[in-house]
């Protein structure tokens, strides 16, 4: 439409130079005949080139307005172009994120924070991605930036879900390796415990819980892992409809593993198998690895045998071409013939 209208103007802008150009008094006085001056004769031959190449001029020249005159329409409407809406540009902010546009991706936030207005869901939203392309771009990473974006969002609005996530954020920076080396300890904890005690049925503040545990568990010993048990143990039983129930199984798992607690070990592996978020629909998803571990769990640790095959053989019968497919085989050979040869020795 932009181009289909810069012609027309284009034609009409020089067709009116070419009617000035022929109305303008230069062209209309240099005919093939010309009036005498008081006093002279008959115009000269010099005089008659002259006053056409004026008028010629003049024609040239006021086409040349006409171009300048288009030139400025067609510069107008490029600048009468809308700007990109704040929602088109936060969407386009995350896929440049996603392809690791970073650079892209800051500048779509900033176009969506300086269009919307402040302190709106969308501005708010564009803060958070800012932030976020700040905190996570590798190389090019600038932490005190992202913390800066991240704490004014939390004082715009301190209860939107954004907020949430960002302490959160601001509670994973302080559990990043600093030279190499792991950060102490006790800043981690203290970093999540304040996204916990704001938001703690809030999913972000659920997963501020977990980093925490899981935090304590790095340099585990029993002491600690017994607190970080019981507080699993309390988080599973006063969040029953938390996202996060898998993980914690896992991590009361893990806990289990470093305590020795064999059987409890197993029935956290077969929970957080339980409650886990699966989709058949989708050909990526693998338990296989889930599978194996309470299989093997079941048969090394307890003994429990019927538990070990029934796993194996999901294992099996789920993911055939899967490369611990041979090992569950063996291993069902082995409990057939370590049960047969204990039957042959009973008397």
């Amino acid at each position: 439409m932009i181009g289909t209208s810069a012609q027309s103007a284009g034609r009409q802008a020089a067709d009116a130079a070419s009617s000035f150009a022929l109305a303008s008094p230069g062209r209309r006085r240099a005919p093939h005949t010309m009036r005498s001056s008081p006093g002279h004769g008959p115009a000269s031959a010099w005089q008659t080139q002259t006053l056409a190449a004026v008028g010629m001029f003049a024609h040239w020249g006021l086409a040349l307005l006409g171009a300048i005159v288009l030139g400025g329409f067609v510069s107008g409407c490029r600048r009468a172009r809308p700007p990109m809406e704040p929602a088109v540009a936060i969407r386009a902010g995350w896929e440049q994120f996603r392809l690791g546009e970073f650079g892209q991706a800051r500048k779509n936030f900033e176009t969506a924070a300086a269009a919307a207005p402040q302190g709106s869901p969308e501005h708010l939203a564009a803060l958070y991605g800012l932030a976020t392309t700040w905190n996570l771009q590798r190389p090019g990473e600038d932490p005190a930036q992202a913390e800066r974006l991240y704490r004014e969002l939390i004082a715009r609005d301190a209860t939107n879900d954004l907020a949430a996530w960002s302490w959160l954020a601001l509670a994973r920076m302080k559990s990043l390796p600093v030279a190499g080396e792991t950060p102490p300890l006790e800043p981690q904890v203290q970093a999540y415990q304040e996204a916990l005690e704001r938001f703690p049925f809030h999913p972000a503040g659920e997963e501020a819980f977990l980093c925490q545990q899981a935090a304590r568990l790095d340099q585990p010993d029993e002491t600690r892992t017994r607190e970080a048990l019981n507080a699993l143990k309390t988080f599973l039983r006063t969040h029953p409809q938390s996202p996060w129930r898998s993980a914690a199984y896992a991590l009361a798992g893990h806990c289990c593993a470093i305590l020795g607690l064999k059987e409890e070990r197993l029935e956290a592996a077969l929970q957080a198998w339980k409650t886990a978020e699966t989709d058949p629909a989708d050909p990526s998803q693998d338990l296989s690895w889930i599978y194996w571990q309470i299989a093997t769990l079941a048969e090394f640790e307890v003994g429990d045998f019927d538990m070990a095959r029934e796993y194996y053989r999901k294992l099996i019968a789920e993911y055939p071409t899967e490369q611990r497919v041979f090992l569950a085989k063996q291993e069902l050979k082995r409990m057939d013939e370590l049960e047969a040869q204990i039957r042959e020795e009973e008397p």
